[in-house]
């Protein structure tokens, strides 16, 4: 690479490339820069919204901290896999994976017609 680099800056002084040309194939031989990644923070609260269906007022606000739903999710898997609980296919290890990550958004919006409640489930 230096011998390339050497002849760049020879057809420099030789008046073959103006210095702009030199400047772009000099950067086309450096190596390429790992990509600065934004570093993933972890979501901070788990929000859960429940209102009557085609109303705004909520019924329900339960704003939970991430580190306590972490916690619960860790435990309620050891009670699963004693056969204590059914959640309908739901795996909470995958869904404590996801948030510990640094997944973020509506992971549920779903309305029951037989109750008439809207709820809403968020990480942020």
């Amino acid at each position: 690479m230096d011998e390339e680099k050497t002849r760049i800056l020879q057809m420099l002084r030789d008046g073959k490339i103006s210095v702009d040309e030199a400047l772009k194939l000099l950067e086309a031989l450096e190596p390429p820069r790992p990509s600065e990644e934004v570093p993933q923070t972890r979501p901070k609260w788990l929000r859960v919204r429940v209102t009557e269906a085609n109303k705004e007022k909520p019924k329900v606000i339960l704003n939970l901290p991430i580190g306590i739903v972490d916690w619960a999710l860790k435990v309620g898997n050891k009670f699963i896999g004693m056969g204590a609980v059914d959640l309908n296919g739901v795996d909470l290890e995958e869904l404590r994976r996801a948030i510990t990550t640094g997944m973020r958004g509506k992971i549920l919006d779903v309305t029951d017609e037989d109750s008439n409640e809207h709820v809403e489930i968020e990480i942020e």
